[in-house]
């Protein structure tokens, strides 16, 4: 199956430290260098994809100047839902990949195909 990207895994984790207390409802979570050096990535776009998901689903809020701060805890995650999220996440990749696929398949298909007659003419010349 395709693996899940650098960024979901960093948001998972950041969501699981929001719901074990790490930070609470109005704290400031570090910057994002300061994350890019505790998860090892080197792209600051990794770390804002992480935080873009964590914003969707309205538990941080950027501010401008400030910094990036906690408005909102998750319940604390059940391993098994977790586990069944990610297989979830593993699935539409595959099927949008497979799609992908069947979408080039099917463009050839309707590609016109020579017929005999001309691949003969072609051949004679």
């Amino acid at each position: 199956m395709a693996r899940v990207p650098r960024y979901r895994q960093i948001a998972d984790d950041l969501r699981r430290r929001l719901a074990d207390g790490e930070w609470l409802v109005g704290s400031k979570i570090p910057g994002i260098s300061a994350l890019q050096a505790e998860y090892g990535v080197a792209a600051l776009e990794t770390i804002r994809q992480a935080q873009s998901l964590l914003q969707e689903e309205g538990l941080l809020e950027p501010r401008q100047g400030s910094g990036t701060f906690v408005v909102a805890v998750p319940e604390r995650a059940d391993p098994d839902r977790v586990e069944l999220r990610q297989v979830v996440t593993e699935l539409q990749q595959a099927i949008a990949a497979a799609q992908a696929t069947l979408n080039r398949v099917a463009r050839r298909l309707d590609e016109p195909q020579p017929t005999p007659h001309t691949t003969e003419r072609a051949t004679q010349r």
